[in-house]
This record gives C-alpha cells, sequence and structure tokens, in this order.
C-alpha cells in the first residue's frame, strides 16, 4: 500500500505515520505550508498533483481537510482521506467537499450529521484515539509519582492570553449589543450538549459584530459570518469563563493543579506548573492525577477531545463536562464520569476524592475500552474499510 501523507504541526500525525509503518505501508511525505492559501492556489496545486504523479499511490491522507489536496486528488483520481480534529473547520464549507475522490471523517457526529443533511456524501463520523501502545512503554517509578500524584489536574489554555481574549473587542459594542451578547453568553455557559449562541444571533447584533471584528471571510466558502461568531468567536469566549469560573471554585476547595502555557494571576490559589514538557510527561500527569478534568472548547459542539482519549488511554481517571459522543463510546459512570452544572461538578470531585477504589475501577475500565476500541489501529481499519481498499 502506498500513501502520500499530507503533513503539517498537526498534533498526532506521529501517531498516524507509525500505524501506516507498522502495516507495511510505503509512505511518503508532503509538508503543506498553511501559511500559503489551501483554497485556491494554483501553484501549489500544481505543486501537488505533480507530487501525486510521481507514484502510484493508493490513497493520500492528511489531519484536517484541506480543499487545495482535494482538487488535486480529483485532477489525479487518487482517494482523499482527512481526518477532521478542529471544528469549526472553514474548509469543510468549500465547495471541494463533493469531490467524489474525498473520504472526510469528523470527530464531531454534530459536524458530521450537519453536513449529511445538506446532501454531502463524502463524510463520515470518525471519533479520534488514543495510542495506548506508546502511553504504556512509559516506566513509571517512585519519583516521578511523587511528582505527579495530586488530587485534581487539568492541561491545556484557560483562554484568556492576549491571542485569545476576544472578548476585549466586544467591549467596543454599544451597551445594548454587549449586554445582549453578555446575556447569550451567560445563557450559553450553562447549557451542556448544545450550542445555541449561532441561531440567537439577530442580523443587527451580527452587523455589529462584523463591525468591530475588521475580519473579511472568504467569498469561496459557505462559512458566513452567523458561523464565525456563533461556532468560533463567541464559544471561545464561553470557554475563557468557564474554564476561569471553573478553576476558580475548585481551587478554592481543593489543590487544584494546572499544567499551561501562561501565568495565571487571576487565579492565586491555582498550582500553577507550567505546560507539560512532552507528551511522556502529560501521560504521567494523567496516569497519577486522581482526577483528570476535561472542559471542552465550546465550538466542539458533540465531540469527544483528542484529551479525554489520553486521558483514559493513559490509565487515568477522567471527570469531563457533558458532550453527548462520549455515549457512542463509553458508559458514564463505568468508564469515565460527566458532570453537567457547577453544582454537579462538586458533587463528582467530592465523591471521587473519597472513593478510591471506584474511581480507580473506573480509570481501569476506561483504560481498557480505549486498548481495545479506540486506538489508531482501529480507526485507520475503519477508514480502509470505508474507503474499500484491500
Amino acid at each position: 500500500m502506498k500513501v502520500l501523507h499530507i503533513t503539517w504541526n498537526s498534533y498526532g500525525r506521529e501517531d498516524v505515520e507509525k500505524e501506516f509503518h507498522r502495516r507495511g505501508y510505503e509512505v511518503d511525505g508532503y509538508y503543506l505550508n498553511r501559511a500559503e492559501d489551501v483554497y485556491m492556489n494554483q501553484r501549489l496545486e500544481q505543486e501537488i498533483i505533480a507530487k501525486i504523479s510521481k507514484k502510484d499511490y493508493d490513497f493520500v491522507f492528511s489531519w484536517n481537510y484541506f480543499p487545495i489536496v482535494a482538487i488535486a486528488c480529483n485532477v489525479c483520481k487518487v482517494p482523499y482521506a482527512s481526518w477532521v480534529y478542529d471544528s469549526p473547520l472553514v474548509g469543510l464549507r468549500h465547495c471541494s467537499v463533493v469531490s467524489p475522490y474525498n473520504y472526510i471523517f469528523l470527530f464531531d457526529k454534530t459536524d458530521y450529521l450537519e453536513l449529511k443533511r445538506k446532501g454531502i456524501q463524502t463524510v463520515y463520523y470518525l471519533p479520534l484515539a488514543a495510542d495506548v501502545e506508546k502511553y504504556d512503554a512509559y516506566g513509571m517509578d517512585d519519583e516521578i509519582r511523587e511528582i505527579y500524584s495530586v488530587p485534581i489536574s487539568f492541561i491545556g489554555s484557560i483562554y484568556t492570553e492576549n491571542k485569545f481574549n476576544d472578548y476585549r473587542k466586544l467591549n467596543q459594542l454599544g451597551s445594548y449589543e454587549k449586554g445582549y451578547v453578555d446575556g447569550l453568553m451567560m445563557a450559553q455557559k450553562r447549557i451542556y450538549g448544545n450550542l445555541l449562541l449561532e441561531e440567537m444571533l439577530t442580523p443587527d447584533i451580527l452587523e455589529k459584530l462584523r463591525q468591530i471584528s475588521n475580519i473579511v471571510l472568504r467569498e469561496d466558502t459557505t462559512f458566513d459570518y452567523t458561523k464565525y461568531f456563533g461556532q468560533n468567536i463567541l464559544p471561545k469566549c464561553v470557554t475563557a469563563m468557564e474554564r476561569q469560573e471553573v478553576l476558580e471554585l475548585l481551587s478554592e476547595r481543593y489543590r487544584f493543579y494546572l499544567y499551561t502555557h501562561k501565568k495565571t494571576p487571576s487565579l492565586p490559589k491555582i498550582i500553577n506548573r507550567g505546560m507539560a514538557g512532552s507528551r511522556e510527561e502529560s501521560c504521567y500527569i494523567f496516569r497519577c492525577s486522581k482526577i483528570n478534568l476535561n472542559i471542552t472548547l465550546r465550538s466542539i459542539r458533540t465531540g469527544i477531545p483528542l484529551r479525554a482519549f489520553e486521558i483514559m488511554g493513559s490509565g487515568g481517571f477522567l471527570l469531563t463536562n457533558y458532550q453527548e459522543d462520549f455515549l457512542d463510546c463509553f458508559e458514564p459512570g463505568i468508564d469515565f464520569a460527566y458532570y453537567d452544572s457547577y453544582d454537579d461538578l462538586l458533587e463528582k470531585v467530592d465523591y471521587y476524592l473519597s472513593h478510591e477504589e471506584e474511581r480507580q475501577e473506573v480509570a481501569r475500565n476506561g483504560y481498557e475500552k480505549v486498548k481495545q476500541y479506540h486506538t489508531y489501529k482501529n480507526r485507520l481499519d475503519t477508514i480502509i474499510e470505508t474507503m474499500g481498499i484491500n
């Protein structure tokens, strides 16, 4: 089997390439510079076509979907498998998605169903995965356990860094518009399992948001301002509010360890250890923390974040906000635990910190479930079977 792997600085590219090699595939790489136009770019298109034409590839693969790759594969009549882990992804609103050579695998079922209802026949639902074999190989000793054995931990951004702090721009709105948008975000913050922001944005509010954003959207996609603000910007603001509040709430009651790449002066009781330096260190954190918290980025409407698979695949106990897609893969209270309100979060933390054996059993169950059903081998089996390639 010959594969052209379109690479970029994606999370998981080494894991999927490792699985290609484990199967004995012949793999060539092509680095895609995302600083270029990856939608309509004649020079780049011809370069990719030339690369594909040099060898009789069975298929082309990339993390996330790129219109320019789909166009090149359509010209060369070669199957293109893309596995999407971002939501929203603007490229999915490009006309190239209908190419008959596309096999677009989406980790968020709501994104998949939305496109499917629009008549797009090239999309498939495929959750993310974990490289359990790699995590198992990371050895543990008493020193490592002593360093990383903590009550509660969270690895990730709190979205208050300058480049993410879109909420500051909202201060440019008028008092009515600002109050309306704040009210929407406060309501959304309390609702799990359904993203309502997009449908609640009125034309007048959208126009005001567009005026202060200074953003010009692509004309060759159907990703409009409603989706830009309702599925991207405002959900990110809600996530920043939620993570700040949850971490503050928990750090008032417990020793809470945060692994992030910025200082957090607004969370004085948090123990900020800086960003985890490697996937090996992340594995130690997941494995040794009594509770590993997941607070999903709100633009992920129902999908299971990669962090959740890695926590369970490392043997860690997962406590996450409610996301509907978890129920497709795991049993709550058996493989993981979820909360659907701040009060529920506090109750679950209290319960699992005081029920050691039950917490460890849930962590073992989650680990075994991921190891058996949710590895890169499992996912590549599905991709290859869906494409009908022997």
